[in-house]
């Protein structure tokens, strides 16, 4: 168990500094967080450092063993959680993924938490499967096989209190067999190997029992690379499904996002199918659009962080006003942070949050674009409309600076887009005059 700090009800806020493109910006999430900006100027980068600061990897933790004792058929691995080797193993962590930079997100963070809590912890286990070991050529072949299979099926017992530990495996294998310094050590790295899996995962289940208190329940990463990993799933779904049983999307969610989509999505013997005019459609056929919802589908929980890369991709207006719609409607139960260079989600997430529309007035727009099944869609928006959720802008500037925007400024025009569009009016009006009338 490990004891923690109520932070229910805190917000969240991200610092950056110096890290790649991005001088300075201190980032406060809303309900729902839009990065805009052009290309380069780090919003993808400022993603990937809440992603990492509240991402905790699965051989973080550092242990530091005592020798190993062999006493009364049992072996004795004691050890010390080693901090410094765990700070390092973050940095490390983190170099293979951003630039050189600091960032840190509050009131937590997976390096922080990890560093202030303190286990204390007991268990009885049989590990699923154990490292290659060594053994000396003076154990027979008779007590190599009776080591093996009583170190596989032996009941381990672990203890954790603070920083120290140890655990315990008894065995019935000759004591003589196992003089060999090169075996206890052979032995001992494959304990540590065991027991740091145990800590590692303790202190991470903290760590998410931690976001749930605050109200995060997962935290779903959608870039571009989860597009080609949701088709090759969907290629060869049958295989993967006896495996990690994937594949599996929310129905709530999927209510709120049917408008999206043209046909429908449906389960044929445990394979997920999409269907249109009742026609089931190869997943390697489906349009670019639909294949861009449905990633989206499997790739959110409910009450989740979701962290989206340009929605905007592969879909067409209609489609970007629809999906602006109901990323607004999801900020309800989720908190929401994408990366866009659409006008028209911009907009339409902005517009949302400062008019809160009706259902009538949903109901009309959505009648105008002949959409259907949108009934989920505006209950989800009359929701949203009722928590008030908070939409936070952040432009993101060529000098490296990340600079708030108001929604009031927002409705206005896209920080580094209208001014393009501007120009682009501008100059496409001086070539209808010439047309028209002349040169000047």
């Amino acid at each position: 168990m490990i004891g923690r700090t109520q932070m229910k009800g805190r917000g969240m806020k991200l610092y950056l500094s110096n890290l790649g493109s991005i001088k300075h910006g201190e980032i406060e999430l809303g309900n729902i967080t839009i990065f805009v900006g052009k290309p380069n100027t780090g919003k993808s980068l400022a993603m990937k450092a809440l992603y990492y600061s509240l991402h905790c990897p699965d051989d973080l933790i550092e242990l530091r063993g005592d020798s190993l004792e062999v006493r009364d058929n049992s072996f004795i691995q004691r050890f010390t959680i080693d901090w410094e080797k765990t700070k390092e193993n973050y940095r490390n962590f983190i170099r293979e993924s951003l630039p050189e930079g600091e960032f840190k997100l509050e009131p937590i963070n997976v390096l922080d938490f990890l560093l202030t809590q303190k286990l204390s912890y007991e268990k009885k286990f049989t590990p699923v499967s154990l490292p290659p070991m060594y053994y000396p050529e003076k154990c027979s072949n008779k007590d190599i096989e009776r080591l093996r299979s009583s170190l596989s099926n032996a009941v381990y017992e672990i203890s954790v209190d603070g920083d120290r530990g140890e655990l315990r495996v008894k065995s019935d294998a000759k004591q003589s067999c196992l003089k060999d310094g090169r075996t206890l050590s052979s032995l001992s790295a494959t304990f540590m190997e065991v027991a740091q899996e145990r800590v590692n995962s303790q202190y991470c289940k903290g760590f998410s029992d931690a976001l749930w208190e605050i109200g995060i329940f997962d935290i779903n990463y959608i870039s571009f690379s989860t597009r080609f990993v949701t088709l090759q799933n969907l290629l060869f779904q049958g295989e993967i499904n006896k495996m990690f049983g994937s594949n599996k999307y929310e129905p709530i969610i999927y209510e709120v996002m049917k408008p999206l989509l043209k046909g429908r999505l449906k389960y044929i013997n445990g394979e997920l199918v999409y269907e249109e005019e009742g026609r089931i459609i190869p997943w390697e056929d489906v349009p670019a659009s639909v294949l861009e919802i449905v990633s989206f589908l499997l790739s959110t929980k409910r009450r989740s962080l979701i962290l989206y890369e340009e929605p905007e991709s592969h879909l067409h207006e209609q489609l970007q006003l629809l999906m602006g719609i109901a990323l607004y409607a999801l900020s309800s139960f989720n908190r929401i942070m994408i990366t866009t260079h659409s006008q028209t989600i911009f907009y339409t997430i902005a517009h949302l949050s400062m008019l809160r529309p009706t259902k009538e007035e949903l109901k009309d727009l959505f009648e105008d674009l002949k959409v259907k099944d949108y009934d989920a869609l505006m209950e989800a928006v009359e929701e949203a409309n009722q928590k008030e959720v908070k939409v936070r802008i952040y432009h993101f500037t060529e000098g490296g600076e990340v600079k708030e925007v108001s929604v009031d400024e927002a409705v206005k025009g896209m920080p580094g887009t209208i001014d393009v569009l501007e120009k682009e009016f501008k100059w496409f009006s001086s070539l209808h005059s010439k047309r028209l009338f002349g040169e000047a």
